[in-house]
């Protein structure tokens, strides 16, 4: 029952996600509806958390702002789908090998959310870093009343990660009136199923059906995403948010509306408030976004990236500036100049990264080598994508930036590569699957009597 109840209190959020990305997008082309409603999990989650915070920080009570907000929220989404009832539509064409596709979808779907459930059965309170740091900090702010910036003061891990997640959770327990184990799970739930469905949607846009269903279910075929999603980090809903960011990115290439650079800023913005590896995102796309502007002579669009981008960049700057303590790694710097110059260092790295990169899977086989292999078999597509160059650069920029942290870590190499290295390929594994699939050879391209 408070499963449910959890579910039925993170809804609203969703209309309200839905209902920004639609207000500022829109497109009523059939392939968009699909993209506009995993994109609202990522948005409304993260636009509540956002302003939820600005309350807390204001001194008031956050069990009205969540009454306030699921309010507003469902009359929003009524008067929005009242008003625009007869402009949505989702059209996929349906032949014999659609359905096919359509049954190994629902299959694969059914098989993770089953995998998901399972999982957070074993292990209802996430992993150690879910109650050493972020759901301790939501308890923090549903039980600490006006002394809940005593999370702070923590010594344990770190205080100064930002409250996308902690304030989300947080707002559950408002609305279900305990901080029950639940609440969590089902944000992470719909965190997980949410981030398959976006990579389906944006390939689907991009590539067509069968090339959707097959990059959705190989990576819900990931056991390794499964854990991810049920560890209660923040690892995938930041991997979530990058590839979302990254996806509009790729759909402003095709269709030229300007306003989905609004979105893509938005959503590098919440990256920021998500998690600190969502602040090189930034660093990334506003580069990515920088050079559309001189390749296209046109500043238009970035304008409109920034114009997204502002309002949780300022939110996680005055987090930074006024609240959290100083970042345990930056603080700690010593001796950098000579780790840079030590080459031990730099082959350490390289060596593990490949190690953990072919066998990321969590699978008894390495997964993720095998479709990196299937991908060189297959070849490109003759289809190419305008612009996929960018997906390929936010990740690339995103590594080197998670190299240099390895390089000049204060902590001891190997351990700290251990410790973290497979969650920060997390964060870009989702679009760089989108990536993938966007290059690689279609089913009907290598089936040509499909065509």
């Amino acid at each position: 029952m408070t499963l449910f109840l959890a579910f039925i209190a993170l809804f609203p959020r969703l209309l309200l996600g839905f209902c920004i990305v639609h207000s500022i997008w829109k497109s009523t082309d059939g392939r968009s509806l699909p993209v506009k409603i995993f994109l609202a999990a990522g948005i409304g989650f993260g636009a509540s958390s956002l302003f939820g915070f600005l309350w807390l920080w204001l001194g008031l009570p956050l069990s009205v702002y969540a009454v306030l907000e699921s309010a507003v929220a469902v009359a929003w989404a009524g008067w929005t789908l009242y008003k625009d009832r007869n402009i949505f539509r989702f059209t996929i064409r349906m032949d014999k090998s659609n359905t096919v596709w359509t049954s190994l979808l629902a299959f694969g779907v059914l098989l993770f959310a089953s995998n998901l459930f399972f999982y957070a059965l074993q292990y209802p309170h996430g992993r150690p870093d879910a109650w050493i740091n972020w759901n301790v900090v939501a308890r923090f702010i549903r039980l600490g009343g006006a002394d809940w910036q005593l999370t702070f003061l923590r010594q344990w891990d770190h205080p100064d990660y930002p409250l996308y997640m902690a304030v989300t959770n947080a707002i559950t327990w408002s609305l279900i009136r305990e901080p029950s184990t639940w609440g969590p799970i089902a944000f992470h739930s719909i965190v997980s199923i949410f981030t398959a469905g976006l990579l389906f949607s944006f390939v689907n846009y991009l590539r067509g059906f069968k090339q959707a269903a097959l990059s959705a279910v190989l990576f819900m075929s990931l056991p390794f995403v499964v854990d991810q999603g049920m560890r209660q980090y923040a690892d995938l809903l930041l991997a979530h948010l990058i590839l979302a960011a990254g996806g509009l990115t790729l759909l402003y290439f095709q269709t030229g509306e300007t306003r989905l650079a609004i979105l893509a800023g938005l959503l590098t913005g919440l990256g920021g408030w998500a998690k600190n590896e969502g602040l090189p995102a930034i660093l990334g796309f506003s580069i990515v976004w920088l050079v559309i502007a001189v390749k296209e002579g046109n500043g238009q669009a970035f304008k409109k990236y920034l114009f997204g981008l502002v309002f949780p960049l300022l939110v996680v700057a005055s987090f930074k500036l006024f609240l959290a303590p100083p970042n345990d790694l930056l603080s700690a710097q010593g001796g950098s100049f000579d780790k840079i110059l030590d080459p031990g260092r730099y082959a350490i790295i390289f060596k593990q990264a490949g190690l953990v990169l072919w066998n990321l899977s969590g699978a008894p086989v390495p997964l993720i080598g095998l479709i990196i292999l299937m991908a060189v078999i297959f070849g490109g597509s003759a289809a190419r994508i305008h612009g996929a160059w960018s997906a390929a650069a936010v990740i690339t920029l995103q590594l080197a930036v998670y190299f240099f942290i390895y390089l000049l870590t204060p902590l001891e190499l190997t351990y700290h590569l251990n410790t973290s290295l497979d969650r920060l390929y997390m964060h870009i594994l989702p679009l760089g699957f989108l990536w993938l699939f966007v290059w690689m050879k279609s089913p009907p391209e290598l089936l040509p009597k499909e065509r």
